[in-house]
């Protein structure tokens, strides 16, 4: 389906905010995405998949610029129409019994975003949040507990060293960011005995589970796609030494 592009914008270094006009033709949890035509030629070829920021009268997203596909996003402009599949995978399963904690990095914050719109406005849970970028200059969102590395602004270091000694296992976290801090964040769950959903990022050329060009290991043996079986997965599936 093709969307009409309501606004563009640049929010942070290199980061750009996305809205597209809301068919109203279905609705999207927290953690799906959209794969999205960068062009109407194919240039670049491959689809980009890009997690939901916001969904309202607006479809949101919000994207970091990285290579061509992305540079390209950057430059089209407002009343331009963009070619959407989606929406696509598994999303975050809210659980109100147990103290809902968001930690993302970098542009994993995202969907983060819009996960706790949902649990805030939606719900009428509280919950807390924890986002951790390199510097204040790729800071995107004034919402909840900000960190950097440099110490820029907020805490300084990670969101993951934020939050570091204040979880058990009643926690609930929710989390979408880098590698690294995703590894480290499991480490501290399977430590503490809390729960953790955990959006993982993958490079998809197609989005519907076809290429395998997405799987993670599991601790079954087996992999899992991260287009069709996430990209919201319980961070005990996962083979964390394999990643």
């Amino acid at each position: 389906m093709r969307l009409k592009i309501v606004e563009k914008r640049q929010v942070a270094k290199d980061t750009y905010v996305l809205k597209v006009e809301n068919p109203a033709l279905f609705d999207i949890l927290p953690g799906q995405f959209f794969m999205i035509r960068i062009n109407d030629f194919n240039y670049p070829l491959l689809r980009r998949p890009l997690s939901v920021a916001g969904f309202s009268n607006t479809i949101d997203f919000i994207f970091k610029v990285v290579g061509e596909g992305t540079k390209i996003l950057s430059l089209k402009k407002e009343g331009e129409f963009i070619d959407f599949l989606g929406s696509f995978g598994n999303g975050f399963t809210i659980n109100s019994s147990k103290r809902l904690v968001l930690i993302g990095g970098g542009i994993g914050v995202a969907p983060l975003l819009y996960l706790k719109d949902t649990i805030e406005n939606g719900y009428k849970l509280k919950c807390e949040s924890y986002f951790g970028f390199n510097t204040k200059s790729e800071v995107f969102t004034s919402s909840g507990n900000v960190s950097t590395m440099d110490g820029s602004l907020g805490f300084k270091g990670t969101a993951v060293e934020m939050i570091q000694g204040d979880l058990d296992k009643n926690s609930l976290i929710y989390a979408c960011g880098p590698l690294p801090m995703l590894k480290k964040l499991a480490l501290l769950c399977f430590e503490y005995g809390c729960e953790m959903q955990v959006s993982l990022e993958a490079r998809m050329a197609c989005g519907i589970g076809v290429c395998l060009g997405c799987v993670v290991p599991t601790v079954n043996g087996d992999f899992k796609r991260v287009c069709v079986e996430g990209p919201v997965f319980d961070y005990e599936e996962i083979q964390w030494q394999e990643m």
